[in-house]
């Protein structure tokens, strides 16, 4: 009886779960869709008040750190830096106060973390005034370079390559590589590479044939799912480092150097003596073709030098009464022949032994420097000192338009290297650029150079690039790829981000930041989901921060300063 009665319970019981899952479900994708809505909200009411926020935190001037002030505010706006601290630091959140703790004392102490938590500090939207004072970047900065950054620097270019170059020591450090454990499968794969020589089937090696280290290698890549045991960190790259190249060549002889590289995280630019100039015209200084009279030519030494050894071979073998034996002479011949293979194969190439003599008549020699790899953060440091002979050090006030946005690629090389012409830009396509053998082919002109194979016959016309049956005498496709003759040219975009202003002489002044106003998240600011657009377009606007002084400009303001150092970031 007992049986039955359980029996008879259990379609009931089975009714009533099922009823109970239904009812949680629904309430589950109720509570779901509840936080989805309360999560929109508050994203939206974050935006509203992010975008509404009238003051950003301002810095305590403790003395003289203006200077101080100033940079950490032109640095706060550039979002590519933020992302480089971020993945120094390690960072796992949006919010500061959300930061995982560091693996170890060391980052924690490091000028990267105490920028990065400093920066976070000064891009937060603020209803009221607040300001702060940055001890931990200034100790941390102290730490590094032994007690270098105080007050009497009162420099910000100065400081800024401090800051840089503490960033990149610290960069050095913290992503230097460590010896591999046993058990790295990268290091084992390694191993196993360097000691078989069919290494060249090593990928591909069957993993029935037992023995082998292809099997082993085909086995322990299984094992470990295709990764490594130890995963190494990817090394992050400051976002001011870019890349110069320098061509040096000899007008005399017509010999170029070979193309030397240097990286730099800012470049000076020498402001004329006048009342005003624009920034384009400054960079056309750095990067014009300038004439040297003091630079000796390597290959020109070398060409002294075989004249004087030819005419020393000359005196020797012409005189009977020489004092050389047969073994000086054939030395002497011998550097001679090691001078001519020089000039013939490598004309850099090291001479142990053999002093190089210098030309009677110096050669004129030209030099250019142009941008290689251009960085994501571009900095400009407009240097205003002029000093004159009799030791007086004054400030140069002339006017220096700068744009919002500015173009790079004039002044970058573009994939054309020219050895031939020492006057000529190290750019400057060669005359012969204009054959289709050696010009770049894109794409699509690989495309129409098929179809043209094929028989189809183009011609390009303001619709575009048309089907042109014609007979043959007719000449239709002569600019049928342009692309193939006249090499493509990128811009390279930047936008301006933040301008440092020094006000008063040379010897004392005040320094001040105008910085892009931008979200927390370091894009600009935008509309609220839901909100229409407006009609007329916001202006662009700026903070400008002194020391503890934030209020908002224009565009035009800014651009009508009195510029010491510009910072422009990728628009990409």
């Amino acid at each position: 009886m007992a049986s039955s009665s359980s029996n008879y319970h259990y379609p009931a019981l089975a009714a009533i779960t099922g009823i109970a899952l239904a009812a949680s479900g629904y309430a589950l994708s109720s509570s779901t869709s509840t936080d989805t809505r309360r999560r929109r909200r508050r994203i939206k009411s974050r935006i509203l008040r992010e975008r509404d926020g009238r003051y950003i935190m301002g810095l305590t001037n403790t003395g003289n750190s203006c200077f101080i002030n100033s940079v950490l505010q032109a640095l706060a706006t550039v979002t590519s830096l933020r992302s480089y601290l971020a993945e120094r630091v390690d960072e796992r959140g949006d919010e500061i106060e959300r930061i995982e703790f560091i693996r170890n004392d060391d980052v924690l102490e490091s000028v990267a973390y105490a920028l990065y938590t400093t920066i976070e500090m000064l891009n937060r939207p603020l209803a009221k005034p607040r300001t702060m004072t940055p001890t931990d970047i200034v100790h941390a900065l102290e730490r590094k370079t032994n007690g270098k950054v105080n007050r009497d620097q009162q420099d910000a270019q100065e400081l800024f390559q401090v800051i840089s170059h503490a960033l990149t020591s610290e960069e050095e450090v913290q992503y230097r590589d460590e010896p591999s454990s046993l058990l790295d499968a990268g290091a084992v794969r390694k191993m196993a590479i360097d000691n078989d020589p069919n290494f060249d089937h090593f990928e591909t090696s069957s993993v029935s044939s037992m023995g082998t280290t292809g099997s082993m290698w085909s086995c322990f890549s299984v094992s470990t799912a295709g990764g490594y045991l130890r995963t190494r960190p990817r090394r992050p790259k400051s976002p001011f480092t870019g890349l110069t190249a320098t061509k040096i060549s000899c007008m005399k002889c017509g010999y170029t150097a070979p193309i030397r590289h240097s990286t730099f995280d800012n470049i000076s630019l020498t402001i004329p003596q006048t009342l005003s100039c624009t920034l384009e015209s400054c960079i056309d200084t750095y990067t014009k073709v300038d004439v040297l009279t003091d630079f000796r030519c390597r290959k020109c030494m070398l060409m002294a030098t075989l004249d004087s050894l030819m005419e020393e071979l000359a005196k020797v073998s012409a005189s009977s009464d020489s004092m050389l034996s047969e073994d000086d002479k054939q030395e002497l011949k011998g550097k001679i022949q090691v001078i001519k293979d020089a000039m013939k194969y490598n004309v850099e190439a090291p001479l142990p032994g053999i002093p190089l003599t210098t030309p009677r008549t110096t050669s004129c020699t030209t030099k250019q420097t142009m941008f290689a790899n251009p960085p994501k953060s571009l900095c400009f440091h407009l240097s205003r000192s002029v000093y004159h002979p009799s030791g007086i050090i004054q400030k140069n006030h002339c006017n220096v338009r700068f744009p919002e946005y500015l173009d790079l690629a004039p002044y970058t090389t573009n994939g054309f290297l020219n050895t031939s012409d020492p006057a000529a830009s190290l750019s400057t396509p060669p005359p012969s650029q204009t054959s289709l053998s050696q010009s770049r082919i894109s794409r699509t002109s690989l495309v129409y150079l098929r179809n043209m194979a094929a028989g189809h016959r183009f011609v390009h016309g303001r619709d575009g690039l048309n089907v042109a049956l014609v007979n043959k005498d007719d000449d239709l496709v002569h600019n049928a790829l342009p692309s193939m003759s006249t090499p493509t040219v990128r811009t390279i975009p930047y936008r301006l981000t933040a301008v440092i202003v020094h006000y008063g002489n040379h010897d004392s002044g005040h320094f001040i930041t105008y910085r892009r106003k931008k979200l927390p998240t370091g894009q600009d600011v935008r509309r609220a989901p839901g909100q229409e657009d407006p009609a007329p377009k916001k202006p662009t606007t700026f903070w400008r921060c002194s020391d503890e002084l934030i209020e908002e400009v224009d565009l035009v303001t800014v651009l009508s300063s009195e510029a010491y150092m510009l910072f422009y970031e990728r628009d990409v």
